[in-house]
């Protein structure tokens, strides 16, 4: 159900869209963490449980494709039960406002957004980075960002929900 003006710790504003999640016990998740549905095991879990193949590159390219959104669900470790909408929603659609990596140029509405890569071979769970290849994008940015600029505003566009940012008009 929409709600019109939310801002919260998810980085999250404006009219969004939220599903029921079907989180895996046991694994941390924190509002604002972009989430996958996992193929192997069929359960939500953050961006930085997803597994690494090759170079970021590579990984982005096949975890688009599984991206639900941005979680709403605050789980930790000591949650060994698998959890479902009691624990929080994801948010599937909407205007959120994540790090990246100090902008070498600038960023304008329309540019493709998609993981960062941690500081081992990893995805982060709440940072970004401008692509501008369109299969390793879940999203589009949705604000100017000048030269230097360390976060970004975009709009969440899941491939496995809504095509992604790419799809055919």
């Amino acid at each position: 159900m929409p709600m019109k003006g939310v801002y919260n710790e998810t980085g999250q504003a404006g009219d969004y869209t939220m599903r029921v999640p079907k989180w895996k016990g046991g694994i941390a998740v924190t509002p604002g963490d972009l989430v996958f549905r996992d193929t192997g095991d069929g359960y939500d879990k953050p961006m930085s449980s997803y597994t690494w193949n090759t170079d970021l590159a590579t990984t982005a390219g096949t975890a688009n494709a599984v991206v639900r959104g941005v979680a709403m669900a605050r789980r930790t470790t000591a949650q060994t039960t698998d959890g479902d909408q009691s624990d929080g929603c994801i948010a599937e659609t909407g205007e959120f406002c994540m790090d990246c990596a100090a902008l070498g140029s600038a960023a304008k509405p329309g540019d493709l957004v998609s993981f960062a890569q941690s500081g081992v071979p990893g995805l982060e769970n709440q940072k970004v980075l401008i692509t501008v290849t369109a299969g390793q994008a879940f999203g589009r940015v949705s604000r100017d960002a000048a030269v230097g600029a360390t976060s970004l505003y975009f709009t969440l566009l899941t491939p496995l929900m809504y095509g992604g940012p790419t799809a055919p008009a």
